[in-house]
């Protein structure tokens, strides 16, 4: 809540109160709840104690999804059902004394934990010896406990026992945005309720309870890139929606995009455009205009991923090349955002890239230029580039079997065997995926050869899979993810790629798609090439 001063020649005219709307249109009762799935599955459960007795009513709850998409909202909404005075049938009433303690945040008997903050085994002892005292006012003590997976692995296990057995009188709403980081065992003694993303639909609507609650005048096309732009977080999307309103009274498509050029860092479709059609002087324009606005320029590069992603995602039945221009793009881009952290100037990582699309742009028509202008000529540089091609593919296979020879892992020195890898497999995989989810695809196509504890060999099917999990990034968070499964240092991986692909990785259709390139956009994106 703000207090907002309007002066008119140095007299004040009048001050009013403004509540942030996120927090004045949060949902209050199951039925304003946005997400449809999460609402029925409360109503169906709270529905079953109102009429059955709280007995029936799970204590231990696992609320996990997105930020933004309300699982503290129906964690209090929880709490409010439980405790209030004059609920109708299972909706709290939000009038009473314990509902609007409980809304304020002011209740004794509601205890909001921040684990990210209090995340040791001594708090959650703590938390032990005060969860045996009685509620003081309310019939029942809820405990919301945020972030839930940043507990340390003894303050889970502690935690753990509590789960396992709860005062009658006590409830548990544990919430996180990574359930797979929590041990198996605290999942499993929880209800689990899961807040995916929200459609577009639904967060088209979320806005259109706040609009019509406030009068504003709206375009439904204005709400769209509104949910669009949030990403999925309803309380993202009601705080841009009040940027917009505030700075230009009515919520319109111009109005937005004026608004996410500034929150966002520019206009990444028009920068997308610029590259896309080799307008190398514009683009490199408007990253300097961007720069003297002093934009977030790793926020503006998650705008242009998400205009490429769509674009690549939108039409499978593109022109290969396109795809594979694409899929390249997106490589090369994702270089540029790490490379930002550690630039002396963050944007120069940006302006090579579009200059380097420039020089092949500008390689490519010298190449077809020749070719109409000299034939004879081309056909014999063609022949001593092909030539030269074989004799790389050569040396290339020689220095492959070379490396299977020195990247054989030792055998029966260590303190592990492949079937312990075997075993353990999905919990690398576990390990990885919040790291780098790409990462987590690309190995999900390799086959684990040999492991004693010190070198790990996986078969890799793919020559564009191997290349990309030789990088340093990528080895680096696998063979850290295998030492933090198997508690040991050093770990060593070698890869090798699979006899009966290597020819096929070679291959390069008539289009210029690599049938390796294909599969990671398949894994990667989750989806099926046509």
């Amino acid at each position: 809540m703000g207090l907002y001063f309007v002066v008119t020649a140095g007299k004040l005219v009048f001050a009013y109160m403004h509540t942030t709307l996120y927090l004045k249109y949060r949902p209050m009762k199951v039925e304003d709840l946005d997400l449809l799935e999460v609402r029925e599955m409360l109503s169906k459960l709270l529905g079953s104690a109102a009429s059955g007795g709280i007995s029936k009513l799970p204590h231990a709850w696992l609320f996990s999804g997105p930020r933004g998409t309300g699982k503290t909202s129906s964690a209090r909404i929880l709490a409010k059902a439980l405790n209030c005075e004059n609920k109708k049938g299972f909706e709290p009433c939000n009038e009473c004394e314990m509902c609007l303690e409980i809304s304020s945040g002011s209740a004794m008997d509601v205890i909001e934990i921040d684990a990210a903050s209090n995340r040791g085994i001594d708090e959650i002892r703590e938390l032990k010896e005060k969860i045996r005292l009685a509620p003081m006012r309310a019939k029942y003590k809820v405990y919301i406990i945020d972030e839930v997976h940043m507990l340390t692995t003894e303050a889970a296990n502690a935690l753990l026992k509590t789960l396992e057995e709860p005062p009658e009188s006590t409830f548990f709403v544990l919430c996180t945005t990574e359930p797979e980081r929590l041990p198996d065992t605290v999942v499993s003694r929880c209800t689990r309720v899961t807040f995916r993303k929200p459609s577009l639909e639904e967060g088209v609507a979320s806005l259109l309870r706040v609009a019509g609650g406030e009068g504003m005048k709206v375009e439904k096309q204005a709400l769209e890139n509104l949910v669009r732009a949030a990403k999925g977080s309803f309380r993202d999307g009601t705080k841009l929606l009040e940027q917009v309103w505030l700075s230009a009274g009515e919520v319109t498509e111009d109005s937005v995009l004026s608004v996410l050029k500034m929150t966002s860092g520019g206009d990444a479709s028009a920068f997308s455009e610029l590259v896309d059609s080799g307008k190398t002087e514009e683009a490199l324009a408007m990253i300097d205009s961007l720069d003297k606005e002093g934009i977030n320029w790793r926020r503006f590069v998650e705008s242009v991923v998400e205009v490429w992603r769509s674009k690549l995602l939108s039409d499978l039945n593109n022109k290969p090349e396109e795809i594979n221009k694409l899929l390249l793009w997106l490589f090369e881009i994702d270089r540029v955002y790490e490379q930002m952290k550690t630039s002396t100037l963050p944007q120069l990582p940006l302006e090579m890239f579009v200059i380097s699309k420039r020089s092949e742009k500008v390689l490519s028509v010298k190449v077809k230029s020749k070719d109409s202008a000299d034939e004879p000529e081309m056909k014999q540089q063609q022949q001593a580039v092909a030539g030269a091609k074989e004799s790389e593919l050569k040396l290339k296979k020689k220095t492959e079997e070379s490396e299977t020879v020195r990247t054989e892992p030792a055998t029966g020195t260590g303190k592990y065997g492949l079937e312990d890898l075997e075993l353990r497999w999905g919990d690398v995989m576990k390990i990885v995926r919040p790291k780098n989810h790409s990462v987590e695809a690309l190995l999900r196509s390799t086959k684990p050869l040999a492991f004693d504890g010190e070198r790990i060999e996986l078969e890799v099917f793919y020559k564009f899979h191997k290349d990309k999990l030789e990088s340093e990034r990528c080895r680096s968070i696998v063979e850290s993810a295998i030492g933090e499964v198997f508690e040991v240092s050093g770990v060593k991986l070698y890869l090798r790629l699979g006899q009966g692909q290597k020819k096929k990785s070679e291959e390069i259709t008539a289009e210029g798609v690599g049938p390796d390139i294909v599969q990671a956009a398949e894994q990667i994106f989750g989806v099926d090439a046509v």
